[in-house]
């Protein structure tokens, strides 16, 4: 292990309910036995975790900067990790709703969140779940009560600050572990938004594990927006359980510009169940995007249907690994992959390999990959009618960028999330112009 990634192991916390300290205590344990993962490994060969190794840590958990308060923005604020009450407002939540820390949930009914806390997302089996789990001080714990159908989205921001905001390699890094846990009785019904931001342009780390829980008959839309800074690492993985008729929405937006490692693991449990992944990568600068998804057909008569979209400009690169697995009892079983992707610079490059592994006979699956640049055609056809050559590429862009926006169900949580990107994408065009004068 290097000598900077010491200097976090040091912030190692202790004290908090039992069942906390001793997670933390395994799964530190853990994590000192794996190390960090290296390209040696076959889910890591896209990436590699070097910047990582290189952060200096003198900082784990919230920093001098605050949170100014957003009248009706966000019901949880957690600020590196942990929870701004001033900047939080849980006032219009629905009945049947409950939404806590997860450290008050731990106090008030240990053993029910014992029993789903670290239930999907294994440190034994993944370093840096094991990692984060290890630093695990607080997050959020939302219950939907059985029926309970929300009419309007809990809305989520987890904060990763910086000491200063100047940009130089002798900068002290911060790290923060946040956690969501949510537990969806039977036959209710919400949407989740989470919002992943940075303040200040230090180095850092962000790590995130979301467990969701899908009782029979639920319906689950869960939105992910992650716009962190260039110089942070961020990882976040999800695991969702999804039981019988139930149907869990993943809709993953990635538009940071640093080293990102998202993950996304559903696992399909019983006969009926559906699941939805949507996922869009905006890759600009130097960033280094990987999405590794799986989606594990353990029942029959069970569909997925997933799509990621890349958009990669600049010198960026992209990674994707999708991995549907059909297991021998999943027969009848429906699943659709693919990941089309679109360069925007000769720099950029996508590295993508979705993958099927099938153990059943009775079974309907595809899965795809495309790579390709801006239909030329299509820009004749608009500079023609008096549009700019750079309004043109901005318009297609958007137009194949927000197609995955448009599956968000929640209309307040997808014009959101189109904004973002459209701004996003704004940059992108710009930085494009800007290139294009120098080299002329």
């Amino acid at each position: 292990m290097s000598r900077d990634l010491e200097s976090l192991l040091r912030f190692a916390p202790d004290g908090s309910s039992d069942r906390l300290a001793s997670l933390r205590r395994e799964a530190l344990a853990q994590f000192e036995e794996q190390g960090l993962p290296t390209r040696r490994l076959e889910n890591w060969k896209g990436t590699s975790l070097v910047p990582l190794e290189r952060l200096h840590f003198e900082r784990v958990g919230p920093g001098a900067k605050s949170i100014e308060p957003e009248t009706g923005a966000f019901d949880l604020v957690f600020v590196d990790g942990r929870l701004d009450s001033a900047a939080s407002d849980l006032s219009a939540l629905p009945a049947g709703i409950r939404v806590t820390t997860l450290l008050s949930a731990l106090e008030e009914e240990p053993e029910r969140v014992s029993d789903f806390l670290g239930r999907l997302a294994e440190p034994k089996r993944h370093a840096l779940i094991a990692l984060q789990t290890a630093f695990l001080e607080d997050g959020a714990f939302v219950s939907i009560d059985p029926g309970t159908k929300t009419v309007r989205p809990l809305r989520i921001r987890f904060v990763s600050t910086s000491d200063t905001d100047l940009d130089t390699e002798a900068e002290a890094a911060s790290a923060s572990f946040p956690r969501l846990l949510v537990v969806a009785g039977e036959d209710s019904a919400a949407t989740i938004f989470q919002a992943h931001d940075s303040i200040g342009s230090a180095a850092g780390l962000t790590a995130t594990v979301s467990e969701i829980f899908l009782a029979r008959g639920a319906h689950v839309e869960f939105v992910q927006l992650q716009s962190e800074g260039a110089a942070r690492v961020h990882f976040t993985s999800l695991h969702a359980r999804v039981e019988r008729d139930a149907r869990f929405s993943s809709n993953v937006y990635t538009l940071g510009e640093g080293l990102v490692r998202s993950e996304a693991q559903v696992e399909l449990a019983e006969p009926g169940a559906r699941a939805e992944l949507n996922g869009l990568f905006l890759g600009r600068g130097k960033g280094h995007v990987d999405h590794f998804t799986t989606v594990d057909h353990a029942a029959e008569d069970c569909e997925s249907d997933e799509e990621y979209r890349g958009v990669l400009g600049d010198h960026s690169r992209g990674v994707f690994r999708g991995r549907v697995i059909v297991r021998p009892d999943a027969q009848r079983t429906d699943a659709r992959q693919s990941n089309p992707n679109l360069l925007l610079s000769d720099h950029a490059n996508i590295d993508t390999k979705p993958q099927l592994e099938i153990y059943a006979d009775d079974v309907r699956a595809s899965h795809g990959a495309t790579i390709g640049q801006l239909d030329e055609d299509a820009l004749f056809f608009l500079r023609a009618r008096g549009i700019g050559e750079s309004s043109a590429r901005l318009l297609l862009t958007n137009a194949f960028a927000q197609s995955i926006v448009e599956r968000i169900d929640d209309q307040g949580v997808r014009d959101l999330v189109r904004e973002h990107v459209e701004s996003t994408l704004d940059q992108f065009e710009g930085a494009a112009r800007r290139d294009g004068e120098r080299l002329r």
